[in-house]
């Protein structure tokens, strides 16, 4: 028996260490990211807030991993905007057994590029679509198909949001309020989108393999949004219905101790918390990939936090040099 490694990071502007050309502060975080990523030592990388075109991730790939690890070609579009994408990287060993579901299938399988969407208690009706469609590492592990889909979902985050909560005026503060539920029925759409593609390959094959991984952004105040206006993270929209056992999702950080089940720290204006621990990067899966009914497994205790490696390697380093926001949530896969 042997295992695979998967790891999730969201490594918050990637593209900002390519070159040599670097100021003092970017030179020592990437030297700190290239140190976190070889201890890390992951056999599948899922990598967001990557750089946008395939030729800077192969040079990310050489100078950050010493050419030990591929990007996977997505061969032509990939639906994602913006300069942060999301990027498989995966070890030079497995390349050959890996490709990426074209963004056309996607779509087809999800429902299409774009849906309609309501706000929260209106009749209106507006067009929502993916910043960032997510990407589908698909892998033959041991003669079994498995999917990864890589996801960074569109920030809950309200531009000017800190001053406009605390303003005296409750006009601003009502207007924060209501584009924060915007924000938060739109990513909930896109949570869905993805659950729609998982429910299709549930109709196609009785046990499919798949893994959901990356960044699924909570936006400040969401304990406030979850216990006045009752709309929960988006978690709850993608695991799907525990009516429908073998269709939920498992998360990956289910047995990980609750004290150490944190991804980022972040000042939390709403709820006014300074350094708040807060989950945002995630690894989950299908209900065939336990008790082995397939040549694949995740067992007990096989998820993670990457909290000593991260924390080891940023010791040294001042907050200008920190090598992400983030911390790398891992998995070890068990295979036959």
């Amino acid at each position: 028996m042997a295992t695979i490694k998967l790891s999730a990071w969201n490594i918050e502007h990637a593209r900002n260490l390519l070159g040599q050309n670097l100021n003092l502060n970017l030179t020592a975080r990437k030297a700190g990211v290239k140190a976190e990523l070889a201890q890390i030592d992951a056999d599948i990388l899922c990598i967001t807030e990557g750089a946008p075109s395939l030729a800077q991730m192969k040079q990310f790939a050489n100078e950050i991993l010493d050419d030990r690890y591929v990007p996977i070609d997505p061969g032509g579009s990939n639906g994602q905007r913006g300069e942060q994408w999301i990027w498989f990287l995966v070890k030079q060993e497995w390349a050959a057994q890996c490709s990426i579901l074209p963004v056309e299938t996607w779509h087809d399988f999800s429902g299409g590029k774009n849906w309609r969407v309501h706000h929260w208690g209106s009749f209106e009706e507006v067009s929502h679509s993916h910043y960032r469609t997510p990407q589908v590492l698909v892998m033959d592990i041991s003669g079994q198909r498995v999917e990864f889909i890589g996801v960074h979902f569109k920030s809950k985050y309200i531009n000017q949001g800190s001053s406009m909560w605390n303003s005296t005026n409750q006009e601003t503060r009502d207007e924060f309020i209501l584009e924060s539920l915007k924000a938060r029925v739109k990513l909930a759409t896109e949570a869905a989108n993805v659950r729609r593609y998982i429910d299709r390959k549930f109709e196609q094959i009785e046990k499919p393999a798949i893994f959901v991984l990356g960044d699924m952004n909570d936006g400040p105040g969401k304990e406030l949004f979850e216990e006045k206006y009752l709309f929960f993270d988006l978690i709850a929209n993608i695991q799907g219905d525990v009516f429908a056992a073998t269709r939920f999702l498992n998360h990956c950080l289910f047995d990980f101790p609750d004290e150490l089940r944190w991804s980022a720290i972040f000042n939390d204006f709403v709820t006014n918390e300074s350094n708040k621990k807060i989950l945002i990067d995630h690894i989950l899966f299908t209900q065939p990939l336990v008790n082995w009914n397939l040549n694949i497994c995740v067992e007990p205790n096989a998820g993670y936090i990457e909290h000593e490696i991260h924390d080891l390697v940023n010791a040294s380093l001042n907050r200008n040099q920190k090598t992400s926001d983030h911390r790398p949530v891992s998995l070890k896969i068990s295979t036959r």
